[in-house]
């Protein structure tokens, strides 16, 4: 069903997932709403009921797992609160280590917590103490987050730092072959970042074991040398304007970025047209028109190259893919799929 013409009809992928159908003659009310459990946007299960023993489980064909979707609730708009417990810290279960959660159980007077994964009985620290009611449940309930909801932020401490915060680096691997530069892209991305002094171009004829001509001195800060940039990103177009190279180098140019942010880490931004064609990562021709519809055609499907798998298990990137033909994005969906990124 559509809606009005120049209205939006309704986005059936915000719509939360049924929990079940309850017969109008029920014997039993249907269970109450529990606001103490997070929003199925960031965390839903595959199935709603879990066998309770080991041999139903084995009889059990349906996959269980948990779809799990942290910043969901900032893409559609929604503030998650912001918890800072100060000199407390952040207070977990001292065995299992699970977080504070509306679903612990206060105990002598409210100086200790029951934890309510594997029932240990922990301690308040003198800060974080409350007073109970007569349920005996918390009286500042409602102050905290932490207590009243199940999607909450954390402010974490030094403890929880493996170092101290570095500035964000951004690295762009930017694709300058025939492909790119006649379907529009070099253009568009050069001109795109530049809305966000000559430089210097280095060039790595070694494909097979690319490595940096300059370790220590590749990286900039973009607010001091801004000039330099947008020089760049304005000569990047009219340097290959007539660039008729068809092959390509993405293997090569993604280990080079990640030897230069490995250090400090950061976000690789890869543009890439043509198929990779030269040096570690390059694609072989895989289109077999007659495997289609055979039972050859999963293998179609199946990466070859174990380049992709290896390096996704050593960073995370956000890539954009603009082919103009086949690019067989089946060799390259390892590298989203292991770093929980977007392809």
């Amino acid at each position: 069903m559509s809606g009005a013409p120049g209205r939006e009809g309704v986005d059936m992928v915000s719509l939360p997932r049924p929990v079940g159908e309850y017969q109008e003659r029920a014997l039993a009310a249907p269970p109450p709403y529990d606001a103490f459990n997070c929003s199925p946007d960031n965390m839903r299960m595959t199935v709603n009921a879990v066998p309770v023993s080991t041999a139903l489980k084995a009889r059990w064909p349906l996959p269980l797992g948990a779809i799990v979707q942290p910043m969901a609730d900032e893409s559609k708009g929604r503030q998650v609160p912001v918890v800072s417990l100060g000199s407390a810290g952040i207070i977990r279960c001292k065995r299992c280590r699970t977080y504070m959660n509306p679903f612990m159980t206060w105990t002598d007077g409210g100086r200790k917590y029951k934890c309510n994964v594997c029932h240990v009985h922990n301690d308040i620290p003198g800060g974080y103490f409350s007073h109970l009611d007569h349920e005996g449940r918390r009286c500042d309930v409602e102050q905290r987050p932490e207590l009243a909801g199940g999607t909450v932020e954390y402010i974490a401490p030094a403890e929880y730092m493996v170092r101290p915060p570095m500035p964000p680096v951004y690295f762009f691997a930017i694709d300058v072959s025939y492909a790119a530069v006649s379907s529009g892209l070099l253009h568009s991305v050069s001109a795109t970042v530049k809305d966000l002094s000559a430089p210097q171009m280095m060039v790595v004829a070694e494909l097979d074991e690319p490595f940096l001509p300059l370790p220590d001195d590749l990286l900039v800060n973009a607010a001091d040398s801004r000039g330099v940039l947008d020089a760049l990103l304005t000569s990047l177009p009219a340097t290959f304007a007539s660039n008729s190279v068809v092959d390509s180098a993405m293997g090569p140019a993604l280990q080079a970025a990640f030897h230069v942010m490995q250090h400090v880490g950061g976000k690789l931004l890869l543009f890439q047209a043509a198929v990779p064609s030269l040096g570690i990562g390059k694609v072989k021709n895989r289109e077999v028109l007659s495997a289609y519809g055979t039972d050859r055609e999963s293998t179609l499907r199946q990466p070859d190259d174990p380049f992709f798998k290896r390096f996704a298990a050593e960073c995370s990137r956000v890539q954009r893919v603009h082919p103009t033909a086949t690019t067989c994005l089946v060799l390259k969906l390892p590298v989203p799929q292991v770093s929980s990124t977007l392809l």
